[in-house]
């Protein structure tokens, strides 16, 4: 027993001595090269993939500027409601009665910028449109016409002269201005003092006249662009006094375009120092230099051209018949234009031509056994109105005659589609083939219905008839 005790005990104490003996040490491990990461390369973001190449619709034109186009430009002044009209003061009921004539005539009005962008050749603008113009800035501009050229949704310009704004009396303040221009009205220039005598020199020395004529042209623009905050690109010469040095002057103090009071039609070629207006006279009751403004293309009352065409007012017969009609709206931006001159005699057919507005002159053809002159239009037309010109030689008159009219093409409904063709349900029909009905054997009759099933106290009686058999 004794001996078994002391195994025991030798066990414990290789195991205890064991236990305190120290683990190996490690052999360190050699270090492991840590890359080093540039802040800059660390930052670095990766740029996006480029973006794909806009898709061009070929359905879409390419932007052509129309460089036939025409534009009236109206000038007006003052407005009065009780005071005595003048020429440069016009009826508030008069303005309103031009202002829809306008919109009878169906002719589009346009922006300043419209102008600007068009001669830069940004923009396109129609065949024939107008502008409107007010210069001075009397207050009559807020409360009469402003109103009214709101009503009619007509964009306008005004241009103003330095020492006016906010001067008192009838004289605009800069809350009515800033409020106009918020609603479709534009900014030009008008010079510091509005003189109207600025070709002359005077009194002035020659270092005084230049130094006159720079603070008109150059202060102007400045003050208006200060406290509009908007850039003014154009200038009104007062009274529609101008000189050569005056223009260079404008063009050096950054006026691209300088507007005078010479009533005729604004052309591509029309030169940008010298913008003709027509002034509309507030005392002229036959109202001549509003409606030359209107007429575009030599046509006016009484003209041959619209002789030719028929008179509406004194019933007059039409000469000659167009397609499309004037006036007239269509759907088609590819028409077939016409024109039967089969009622007049002695038409020199070599001396024909057709004008389209926005194209120019245009390959049509003429039929002598019809009397038609027509054009296929290939391009499909942008603009919403179309203008044609036809002019030809008769024998006996010294002039060619001139046929003009215009019509209307709904862009929209050129894109919507067209209405599904309406197809009636098929109907059965019955089909009698004596042959077949020959070939087909005879139908067999069908077989009785079987008997219905007995109830509970036949069969009994069926059971007991039996049994007692």
């Amino acid at each position: 027993m004794r001996s078994l005790h002391v195994i025991v005990l030798g066990v414990l104490l290789l195991t205890l001595g064991g236990g305190c003996k120290k683990p190996p040490e490690k052999k360190a491990e050699a270090p492991k090269a840590v890359p080093v990461v540039d802040i800059a390369e660390e930052t670095q973001v990766t740029p996006p993939p480029a973006a794909a190449d806009a898709v061009i619709d070929p359905a879409i034109p390419e932007l052509k500027i129309n460089k036939a186009a025409q534009i009236s430009i109206l000038c007006y002044h003052d407005f009065v409601t009780t005071r005595a009209v003048s020429q440069m003061r016009i009826h508030t009921d008069h303005f309103r009665k031009q202002m829809q004539s306008i919109k009878d005539a169906r002719l589009k009005v346009i922006s300043l910028s419209d102008f600007v962008k068009w001669r830069r050749g940004e923009q396109d603008i129609p065949d024939s449109c107008l502008m409107i113009t007010i210069d001075d800035g009397y207050n009559s501009v807020y409360h009469d016409a402003f109103p009214i050229l709101k009503e009619f949704g007509y964009p306008f310009s005004i241009f103003l002269y330095k020492q006016y704004v906010n001067g008192g009396g009838r004289a605009l303040t800069t809350a009515m201005v800033q409020e106009m221009l918020a609603n479709g009205c534009e900014l030009g220039s008008h010079s510091v003092s509005h003189p109207l005598n600025i070709a002359k020199v005077g009194n002035r020395t020659p270092e005084e006249y230049e130094t006159f004529l720079e603070r008109e042209l150059r202060d102007s623009k400045q003050f208006l662009e200060d406290m509009f905050m908007r850039p003014v690109p154009t200038y009104a010469h007062p009274g529609g006094t101008y000189t050569q040095h005056i223009l260079e002057l404008g063009t050096s103090f950054g006026y691209e375009f300088m507007f005078s009071v010479n009533p005729a039609k604004v052309t591509w070629d029309s030169t940008p120092g010298l913008i003709p207006r027509y002034v509309v006279l507030g005392n002229d009751a036959n109202d001549r230099n509003f409606k030359a403004a209107l007429s575009f293309r030599g046509i006016s009352d009484g003209d041959l051209g619209r002789q030719l065409l028929g008179d509406n007012e004194t019933g007059g017969e039409a000469l000659v018949t167009t397609s499309p009609q004037p006036n007239a709206t269509i759907a088609s931006r590819r028409p077939l234009i016409s024109i039967d001159i089969s009622r007049l005699e002695g038409v020199d057919p070599a001396s024909i031509t057709m004008k389209l507005g926005g194209l120019g002159q245009v390959p049509c053809q003429y039929d002598p056994r019809t009397g038609r002159i027509t054009y296929q239009v290939v391009e499909p037309l942008r603009s919403n109105e179309a203008h044609v010109h036809v002019s030809f030689q008769r024998s006996g008159n010294d002039k060619p005659d001139m046929v003009s009219w215009k019509f209307f093409i709904d862009l929209l409904a050129h894109y919507l589609p067209e209405p599904p063709t309406t197809v009636e349900a098929p109907k059965a029909v019955m089909v009698s083939d004596p042959e077949l009905e020959a070939e087909t054997p005879p139908e067999t009759p069908a077989p009785p219905p079987p008997p219905p099933p007995a109830s509970e106290k036949t069969k009994k009686k069926s059971k007991s008839k039996t049994s007692g058999r």
